[in-house]
């Protein structure tokens, strides 16, 4: 503490802002089990529906944001038969298909923003008329819109800039320290 107390007030400020910025990054980066999560849906993962559904319904365990909600429904051969923008009711996102769906297999793949601010995302295979089911690696050349991982640059910038800052009040430090042995 001793050490602590000879440093210039600005010293001890930026340490401090240093630590609240550790234990706001370290509170964010707690596990995602702690994050909202898909509790159901109409089609049901893996469902063998005899006739088409007119729409997607996903339910999860708390409210979703509007704010990046993504869905798409895909078959095999890549093409999405969701149709315009989910519809978010509190916990729950409907989104209409574009026109009847053929027998075939399909696979549903959404992203939300759950209510703590995170994204959460997942799939949901389903068949229709007895089609084979498929799987996203099954999907030809497509890709749920907007997932460019525009996060990742975000979450890893953030974690340089506080090593960065770390390494500067260290080396600060630790000249602070030679000059008072010095003296």
């Amino acid at each position: 503490m001793r050490v602590l107390s000879s440093l210039p007030a600005s010293v001890r400020a930026a340490l401090a802002g240093i630590v609240v910025a550790l234990a706001a990054v370290l509170t964010v980066a707690n596990p995602a089990a702690a994050h909202d999560e898909l509790v159901g849906s109409s089609p049901a993962a893996g469902a063998d529906l005899a006739e088409a559904p007119a729409e997607i319904t996903l339910t999860y365990s708390a409210a979703i944001m509007t704010e990046g909600a993504t869905v798409a429904v895909f078959d095999a051969a890549g093409r999405d038969w969701a149709q315009g923008d989910p519809t978010i009711d509190t916990n729950t996102l409907t989104m209409a298909l574009d026109g009847e769906l053929p027998a075939a297999g399909y696979v549903v793949e959404w992203r939300v923003v759950s209510s703590d601010g995170h994204p959460i995302s997942g799939t949901i295979p389903f068949t229709v008329g007895g089609g084979a089911p498929i799987t996203s690696d099954d999907v030809a050349g497509e890709a749920l819109p907007g997932d460019d991982g525009a996060l990742l640059p975000v979450v890893v910038g953030s974690v340089i800039a506080v090593a960065v800052i770390a390494v500067v009040v260290g080396i600060v430090l630790s000249r602070r320290r030679t000059r008072s042995d010095e003296s």
